[in-house]
């Protein structure tokens, strides 16, 4: 038997080693001796345990020692007849199994290399919102250059707006369960090819149409897939703060892309260069991507441990050189590779182990979506971030329009006045985030639905100013009053996003990027219906009754979003109960 092999080692060295004296006396503590289970591959070979026992710390015993151990163990061997043949693979295990209880880190990359990847697709967030928004300050143009009326060359706004909301669900289908990066390829060529078309094809308003829902295709990826890839790098206890900083791209695309197309066109350039220009980001997103954009989705890498992949005995050889002490090997250095899992990916172990830890959702189908659609908490969620969108979107269309025509701004005095929703975009993301994290870190009991407290504060301060903003405008207060309601009212939507999303991607770790992609349905459903509806609203309602009327729509959800935290708090008091009562 092994033990007996074991033992005749032991013995024959221990008066003359106080390194095996510690190695026999860490065997004595476990709870269970070795076993030997013959041939059946469940554990690791005699030779690897010794190897991994032994090596560093037997380094120190003379070399006749070691002889003496050869010939004791020949000596165990000749006489015991139950010792399998040498060509024979010998295992053992333990019977409480330290592997049962292996726990991994979150994840295995530094937090350099977590830094870079949140760099990559932040900018890749921040290309779809700015690829939409970067098109309205042309629109009067185009609607010459194509010689066409204005429903028309609108309609195009409403068809991208349309598409992008739709989009996330294509994306989604197979984004939690193929592989992010491939996705990330796939949407990110559409996108640069229809670019490139839209900036050379001729004049043409289908060609419009047909390449600005192309457009829309390919950057509606960017939400879902970013949010996932949040989720598979940080734990969450830090996943506000990650996503925090994702949803900058997203937040700052609405604001920056009027700009950027204003100041293109400011310089007499062609309004193809629009395009040239959004041509050139996505272009340079992709190179990053291919090049340096490593596969992240847990069911297919685990923790980015490349151990999993490499050493077919991993986690046991870990586990076996903790039972040894701090001389064990450290774990080693992640290395990201470039050009790195560029097509569809399998899994890299399929040990039970690897899928207990990291399990693969069932593959998707539109029924299963379709399910997950009409969750009430999903539902409840989405819809409520969803109309503090619509308040900012309208907000966002109406600025505009009334610093002209009551104001008498010109278009770069309008444009420096977007600079201020746009600070309480990045303050309200970034607030939220650390704040979330901060609290979960300091309760002693944590549910998903403790997140939701952030957006009943969210709706608090996008209410205040949503009904400040209308009523300043109508009034013709000072600008500084005016920008002082909308930072407010920026603030609130984007810290409420930021925690929906949060609570989301802890609600189902392994359906992250579909449940986001429902969010974001509901978010840019919304905001196309209030551009359509809100100049209508604003004329015969009057600027202060439009956006009264809007924060009541606000405060209405606050109801939907205390019923979700009083079924969470019984559902998680029902569930101690029965542990309580079981134990």
């Amino acid at each position: 038997m092994v033990v007996n092999r074991s033992n005749s080692i032991l013995s024959t060295i221990t008066n003359n080693s106080k390194i095996v004296r510690k190695i026999e006396r860490k065997m004595d503590d476990l709870p269970s001796p070795l076993v030997s289970i013959g041939n059946t591959p469940v554990g690791m070979t005699e030779s690897k345990l010794e190897s991994c026992s032994m090596s560093s710390e037997l380094s120190e015993v003379k070399e006749t020692e070691f002889c003496s151990v050869g010939s004791a163990e020949g000596s165990s061997s000749s006489d015991n007849k139950n010792i399998q043949p040498e060509n024979q693979a010998e295992t053992v295990v333990l019977q409480n199994d330290p592997i049962e209880e292996y726990t991994p880190p979150y994840s295995a990359l530094s937090k350099f290399q977590i830094g870079s990847i949140l760099l990559i697709i932040i900018y890749i967030g921040f290309l779809g919102p700015v690829t939409g928004n970067i098109y309205i300050p042309a629109l009067p143009l185009l609607q010459r250059e194509f010689n066409t009326s204005t429903s028309t060359i609108n309609g195009t706004v409403a068809a991208f707006m349309a598409v992008f909301a739709v989009g996330p669900f294509l994306w989604a289908v197979q984004a939690d369960f193929g592989g992010r990066k491939f996705l990330y390829i796939v949407s990110l060529v559409i996108a640069v090819v229809a670019n490139i078309l839209l900036a050379a094809v001729p004049k043409h308003v289908s060609s419009l149409y047909i390449l600005r829902v192309f457009q829309a295709v390919g950057t509606s990826a960017v939400i879902p897939l970013g949010v996932g890839t949040v989720s598979d790098l940080i734990s969450p206890k830090n996943r506000a703060k990650g996503i925090s900083y994702f949803m900058l791209g997203p937040n700052m695309g609405p604001i920056l892309g009027p700009i950027i197309g204003g100041l293109i066109l400011m310089n007499g350039d062609s309004w193809r260069w629009l395009f040239g220009f959004t041509s050139i980001t996505t272009g340079i997103a992709l190179i990053a991507v291919i090049i340096f954009l490593p596969e992240t989705l847990r069911c297919i890498v685990g923790n980015g441990d490349p151990r999993w992949k490499n050493d077919p005995q991993f986690p046991q050889s870990e586990c076996v050189e903790k039972l040894i002490g701090p001389e064990a090997a450290p774990t080693p250095e992640v290395h990201l590779q470039l050009f790195a899992n560029l097509g569809p990916q399998k899994p890299v172990n399929n040990t039970q182990l690897f899928t207990k830890l990291y399990p693969r959702p069932p593959k998707p189908t539109w029924r299963s979506y379709y399910v997950t659609f009409l969750e009430l908490r999903v539902l409840i969620c989405s819809m409520s971030t969803a109309i503090l969108f619509a308040s900012y979107y309208s907000f966002s269309v109406i600025l505009s329009h009334e610093l002209h025509s009551r104001f008498h701004f010109n278009n770069l005095e309008i444009g420096a006045c977007y600079v201020c929703p746009g600070v309480g975009l990045l303050c309200g993301s970034l607030s939220g985030g650390h704040l979330s994290d901060y609290l979960k870190k300091k309760s002693k009991h944590w549910i998903p639905e403790n997140r939701l407290w952030f957006q009943i504060w969210g709706l608090v301060f996008s209410m205040a100013g949503c009904f400040g903003f209308g009523w300043a405008i109508q009034k013709k207060l000072h600008i500084v009053v005016i920008l002082l309601f909308s930072f407010l009212l920026a603030f609130g939507m984007t810290w409420c996003s930021n925690a929906t999303m949060t609570f989301l991607t802890e609600m189902d770790r392994k359906k992250t990027a579909t449940l986001v992609s429902i969010s974001s349905f509901f978010r840019n459903a919304a905001a196309a219906v209030a551009s359509a509806i809100v100049f209508k609203l604003n004329e015969k309602m009057g600027t202060g009754w439009c956006f009264t009327g809007l924060a009541f729509c606000d405060c209405a959800t606050i109801l939907g979003i205390v019923y979700l935290m009083m079924e969470g708090r019984k559902k998680d008091d029902k569930k101690n109960a029965t542990v309580t009562a079981v134990a």
